[in-house]
């Protein structure tokens, strides 16, 4: 028998039985495990190395059952243990990392073909198929990213999930590493439009897009560069959705002119809601970022892995977050750098671009970011120093076990606690000194915010007319005061659907206003005209809805939902939300009823008057209109036309009999020629 056939067989004999590899060995973890085995070189028993790029075969094991099942290797081959089992490509990753013994790798889950991506869920993340395995170099905690990345979230904000794990690659124990989430467009990442080479007018050219500040690594080329504040380098660009090869020259350009037209917005201190930096930025998304970056004293939180996005027709945004592990005081390179005493972004050190000085130096900016560091260290808050320890001891504890593997494999033989002990010693430090230090802000004090009502929402309406149903979407705002408001900035400030109020734009004492999906299917199916149209389209499930001020600050704020206490006949049944009472609280469902006619709104906007009755019905149904009616049409809910019929008079008999079950419209023609529509029940 060939010799390579018995060394495959003794490397997979040993690999399901136990991991040895310089003396370390691993047998069971309370962590999950990721058995990673690439493909053999042909006529050989080895296996082939990760290389760097491009990504090469593999197939992957996942022993997790839940978290308090103990994970064995020896059930590799049984997949009541197993959490995933699958091809993946995979490669080695990041710039210096790179140099390590230990490697990052990066990897995409892969279908039976070894080819077409698969979508799936990894230890109870959403379901994708790009993820990273970080390990955590350079990062004598191994908590730095994890704690960082879940403060971010818990602020609002989308930030890379993370799941703890032991990686043995072809038989080698590679030690502690974290699963996590690659920052790309996904509507469970970073929920933006996701372009293509054809979006190059506008709208389409607007977004989304992810475009990080960088240092460059195998061969990069940066889009653009910028000086950084008091710092011999440059700051580079890239582009990172779309894809420097795939981004088209319309889309660099738009892209590039936004950035050249916000950074001399900042530069020029203009806080005009229609045309200055507030109209270019999502200001509290930026306030975040600093007070997080800030907080650790992140020494490449401006200019090295600094992601920003922005959405179709909307704002930059910060973030998502990405590497602290040099943060909280730790740094392997110059000492200081991480200092408890300096501000990242006016240090001297990896400033990053001119405009994060200079909005720290805007007035109104710097009292939102002391406002809100007040609101977000106070006793609960989300920065509690409290809250930030003991997330700290979680993480730590829940690593505990795999620790001295970690540290026996790569010869970490430091003092783990006292590293922790420090480290929370530098946050106590850091968080006096900024208190000290931003304690020299004026705060903004009491802001006046509009009385800007969100008053009807049309989430789920079904297909009328030969409209699709997210083309007849439509939010109401109603101004609910005595005066004319300017409402220019104002704008949606959740991802999801995005509206920005142009400069120049005005609402009126108690007028009612619509933005609508698509406002020539509005006007057609709704008789009323839309103010402006929005993008992306509502959730039919359960959305956010936060209109602000150009600011950020929280104008008005509804998240509706498709069950009780909301009403369910607005979920694709005909109806719409109508917010009964303007002064009552929007928030909760039992303050919204459910029509499907603009209900509140003054009766000469409506051409005619239309009552279908009985409905529901069983057969027969009268439609009277104050008006003597020329044509009646019925249509089902895909919008196919199902029975007409000539009028004369106001008071007329449909027969609905030999029709199924379900819902139907109604739409009348006047004589006048002024249109109504209702909806009807065939039961």
């Amino acid at each position: 028998m060939p010799s390579h056939p018995i060394r495959l067989f003794l490397v997979l004999l040993s690999s399901l039985l136990m991991m040895t590899v310089h003396g370390q060995e691993l047998t069971s973890s309370n962590l999950p495990i990721v058995i990673i085995t690439t493909d053999l070189i042909p006529g050989t028993g080895s296996h082939y190395a990760i290389p760097d790029e491009p990504k090469i075969s593999a197939t992957m094991k996942i022993l997790y059952v839940n978290d308090s099942t103990i994970n064995y290797v020896s059930n590799q081959n049984d997949s009541a243990f197993l959490n995933f089992v699958g091809q993946i490509g995979i490669e080695t990753r990041g710039s210096t990392s790179q140099g390590h013994n230990k490697k990052p790798y990066g990897f995409e889950t892969r279908m039976e073909d070894n080819v077409t991506n698969r979508n799936v869920s990894l230890l109870g993340l959403p379901a994708e198929n790009d993820w990273i395995l970080n390990p955590m170099n350079d990062e004598p905690a191994f908590l730095r990213d994890a704690l960082s990345y879940q403060l971010y979230e818990e602020l609002g904000h989308y930030a890379p999930r993370t799941r703890y794990c032991e990686v043995i690659v072809n038989g080698d124990y590679r030690g502690l590493y974290f699963l996590t989430e690659k920052i790309k467009i996904d509507a469970h990442r970073v929920d933006i439009v996701k372009m293509d080479s054809t979006d190059n007018t506008y709208p389409a050219v607007t977004g989304g897009y992810i475009i990080k500040a960088d240092k460059l690594t195998g061969g990069d080329v940066p889009a653009w560069t910028t000086p950084a504040y008091d710092y011999w380098e440059e700051v580079s660009y890239i582009y990172h959705n779309p894809k420097p090869e795939e981004i088209t020259t319309a889309q660099e350009n738009y892209i590039q002119l936004y950035y050249d037209s916000l950074a001399q917005a900042c530069a020029l201190d203009d806080q005009d809601p229609g045309s200055g930096f507030p109209a270019f930025l999502d200001i509290p998304t930026f306030v975040d970022y600093m007070i997080l970056g800030e907080m650790s004293s992140n020494v490449d939180i401006y200019q090295k892995s600094t992601f920003f996005h922005k959405d179709r027709m909307g704002k930059l945004r910060a973030g998502p977050v990405w590497d602290f592990n040099l943060a909280y005081g730790y740094d392997f390179g110059s000492v200081g750098r991480s200092g408890h005493d300096v501000l990242q972004f006016a240090n001297g050190d990896n400033t990053g671009s001119y405009f994060w000085l200079q909005l720290y130096e805007d007035d109104m900016f710097r009292c939102l970011l002391f406002d809100r560091w007040k609101q977000l260290t106070k006793e609960e808050g989300v920065l509690d120093i409290n809250h930030v320890f003991a997330i700290m001891d979680s993480l730590s504890a829940r690593i505990s076990e795999a620790m001295p593997r970690e540290r026996t494999r790569w010869g970490r033989y430091y003092d783990y606690n006292a590293h922790i002990a420090t480290m929370k010693n530098w946050i106590q430090k850091r968080y006096e000194w900024l208190n000290h230090e931003l304690g020299n802000i004026t705060e903004c004090g009491e802001i006046t915010l509009p009385p800007l009502v969100i008053s009807k929402i049309n989430y789920h309406p079904p297909i009328m007319m030969g409209h699709t149903s997210d083309d007849l979407e439509f939010i109401g705002i109603t101004n609910n005061g005595e005066d004319t408001l300017d409402i220019s900035g104002v704008y949606f400030r959740e991802l999801g659907i995005t509206y920005q109020f142009p400069a120049g734009s005005f609402i009126n004492p108690h007028e009612e206003i619509f933005l609508a999906s698509d406002p020539q299917a509005f006007q057609q199916c709704y008789l009323h005209t839309a103010y402006g149209k929005f993008y992306r389209h509502l959730d039919n499930k359960s959305e956010s809805l936060v209109l602000a001020d150009a600011w950020g600050n929280i104008i008005d704020e509804v998240t509706y939902t498709d069950s009780l206490p909301w009403p369910t006949t607005a979920d694709g049944l005909g109806d719409f939300l109508i917010l009964i009472d303007l002064d009552s609280d929007n928030s909760l469902g039992e303050n919204w009823m459910a029509a499907d006619r603009f209900v509140g709104v003054s009766e000469h906007q409506l051409p005619t008057l239309l009552t279908v009755m009985p409905n529901p019905t069983t057969g027969k149904v009268r439609v009277m209109s104050d008006k003597p009616i020329r044509d009646i049409t019925l249509s089902d809910i895909s919008g196919r036309t199902v029975l007409t019929q000539r009028g004369g008079e106001s008071d007329q008999t449909l027969d609905l009999s030999s029709l199924p079950a379900g819902i139907y419209f109604v739409r009348v023609v006047t004589h006048n020629q002024e249109i109504a529509t209702a909806k009807v029940i065939k039961q």
